[in-house]
């Protein structure tokens, strides 16, 4: 009935009445609730759109759109390879130059072709300079070889574990190249992506040409304050004066990011000397790079890093001979050979007498020492 009373002595109208009262009540605070929190139920889309940015905008809309996956904040971009190689090329290099690098994380690189390597050609002489030298052995084992062509390759395979191939598509860098002829300068600048890839991946790097002869440690006359140190051709006093004609035939890069640029700066530089190798472009661009890339670069005196431009006489401070101002092949092995027959006989003489320093080179009867 409608005027009796239910349980807890309420009426069943009254009880009715409260129901309803406490019903709507509840849908308002409902109702209420969602229209207060939902300005801030946004997607980062309209986060963009209502919000104004903070002053570093690009900052901002990065970290907005990074936080839609946590795998996509933490995943690590994977290192490309370098132009013109596989991924897989790129690996087999970085694995082989973890084996080969010093202590240091230095890389000691040299480069052949057929011709170079050929039994009794520069590599063997090269190679053979490391066990005549003084304590030089252990060098041997540190070498890297890069090889030109497929037969350049095979025989460095034949004699040192770690030879890289380096695949130039339509070029032919066998034979023993004309000096200054267009395959000689394709050849001579093969070399220089793959070490700045060198440089990319952490490594310092003192590039040697083969037909250098390594008889003292030569990273005695290499320190680390400036980014290069690079060989003479013509030595005038001052390892800091840019007037000291440079020789890229053994030229040392520290790891960093300045000789990286420097690198690639070098390599597109051969555009506006087209007929000329690297060795001359670096030569002339060595003031743009010291201004604009900020390197400090270190000529080694020609009395410990020598070559036969401006040969070291006193064989007491000999470190490397390279056979610069000489053409030819058959002209570089004659007195490269006879440059190894020197120093063995060097090393015969007593200590004492070694020390005056007045044990010299013969002379007489090269094609090019003089």
């Amino acid at each position: 009935m409608i005027g009796g009373k239910g349980k807890g002595g309420l009426s069943p109208t009254a009880a009715f009445i409260l129901g309803a009262a406490s019903a709507t009540i509840f849908l308002v605070f409902i109702f209420s609730d969602q229209h207060t929190r939902q300005p801030l139920e946004i997607s980062p889309l309209k986060t963009k759109r209502q919000f104004t940015a903070p002053p570093d905008h690009a900052n901002f809309e990065n970290k907005v759109n990074n936080t839609s996956s946590i795998q996509a904040v933490k995943r690590t971009p994977k290192k490309q390879p370098h132009a013109n190689q596989t991924s897989d090329d790129d690996q087999h290099l970085q694995d082989m130059l973890r084996k080969a690098a010093l202590d240091d994380n230095t890389i000691i690189m040299t480069s052949v072709n057929e011709a170079w390597a050929a039994p009794n050609s520069l590599l063997d002489s090269f190679f053979e300079s490391f066990r005549v030298g003084e304590n030089m052995e252990r060098f041997l084992k540190h070498i890297f070889v890069v090889a030109l062509d497929e037969k350049a390759y095979q025989r460095c395979k034949s004699l040192h574990p770690y030879c890289y191939f380096l695949k130039q598509e339509g070029l032919d860098l066998s034979g023993a190249q004309s000096y200054m002829k267009n395959v000689y300068l394709d050849l001579v600048w093969s070399k220089l992506k793959l070490q700045q890839r060198i440089l990319e991946l952490g490594y310092n790097l003192l590039f040697t040409d083969v037909d250098v002869a390594w008889l003292r440690d030569p990273f005695e006359y290499i320190t680390l304050a400036p980014h290069i140190s690079t060989s003479s051709d013509f030595y005038f006093g001052n390892p800091d004066d840019l007037g000291n004609y440079p020789n890229t035939g053994f030229i040392y890069f520290k790891s960093c990011k300045k000789n990286i640029k420097v690198m690639d700066y070098w390599h597109k530089s051969r555009k506006r000397f087209p007929e000329n190798h690297d060795q001359f472009v670096f030569n002339e661009i060595k003031h743009e790079i010291v201004k604009k890339f900020g390197v400090r670069m270190k000529f080694l005196d020609t009395a410990h890093i020598s070559g036969f431009c401006q040969l070291g006489r006193d064989l007491s401070k000999i470190a490397t001979v390279h056979m610069t101002c000489c053409i030819g092949l058959e002209n570089k092995l004659f007195d490269l050979k006879r440059i190894l027959e020197d120093w063995r006989s060097y090393l015969a003489h007593p200590q004492w007498e070694r020390q005056l320093g007045k044990i010299q080179w013969r002379f007489e009867g090269g094609r090019c020492i003089h």
